[in-house]
């Protein structure tokens, strides 16, 4: 019988490790826990709740005034570069637009530019002004229906339509929140954009 040479059998021998070897580690491998990766209908989930209203009243900040809108009242990018914020509010008339901002300029200069916005009809209630203390300040709250068309922004008239709007003292400017829409959805929304104005916080 022929005798295998050593260096052939050492050589056959580190072979049959190293093919061992792999299949050990193959196994190894497939034995591996997985990581659980989010589906796509988990992450369309999350996305969906990102976006939607928030349920709860939320603090919107100023320079030099705080305010603390309600629920349902869904913020939008505003329309326009001299809008600070915009919200959109539902109601049984359509929806409704409601814009905060801050400018400079007389509170009856500015009172009046809104007046010229709405032009009373026969039946409609006679113009409303009234004044609120706002953290010790004296804020005018005005209120007008008619025909309304906006002045900047040229669009076309809308008839049984309401304006509501406050003018808060804040130092140099004057801030505004100025409620436009159908009027049911304005009258719908009038309590609580009182308490919006009531409860505002002035900086120091």
């Amino acid at each position: 019988m022929s005798r295998i040479p050593a260096c052939c059998a050492l050589g056959r021998l580190t072979l049959l490790l190293v093919l061992a070897g792999c299949s050990t580690d193959q196994a190894s491998l497939g034995d591996a826990p997985t990581i659980p990766v989010a589906s796509e209908t988990s992450l369309r989930e999350v996305s969906d709740r990102s976006s939607t209203p928030s349920d709860e009243p939320i603090e919107k900040r100023f320079k030099g005034i705080s305010l603390t809108i309600p629920a349902g009242w869904q913020e939008r990018p505003p329309a326009s570069e001299f809008v600070q914020a915009e919200f959109a509010l539902d109601g049984p008339g359509g929806p409704a637009r409601l814009t905060l901002s801050s400018a400079g300029g007389g509170i009856e200069a500015n009172l009046e530019r809104w007046r010229g916005q709405l032009t009373p009809g026969p039946n409609d209630p006679p113009p409303q002004q009234s004044t609120v203390s706002v953290d010790g300040r004296e804020a005018v709250v005005l209120e007008l229906t008619g025909e309304f068309r906006d002045q900047f922004s040229g669009g076309v008239p809308q008839a049984d339509w309401s304006l509501l709007g406050a003018i808060i003292p804040t130092g140099p400017a004057n801030f505004f929140l100025k409620l436009t829409g159908p009027r049911e959805t304005v009258t719908a929304h009038r309590q609580a954009f009182r308490r919006v104005v009531e409860t505002a916080r002035l900086d120091d």
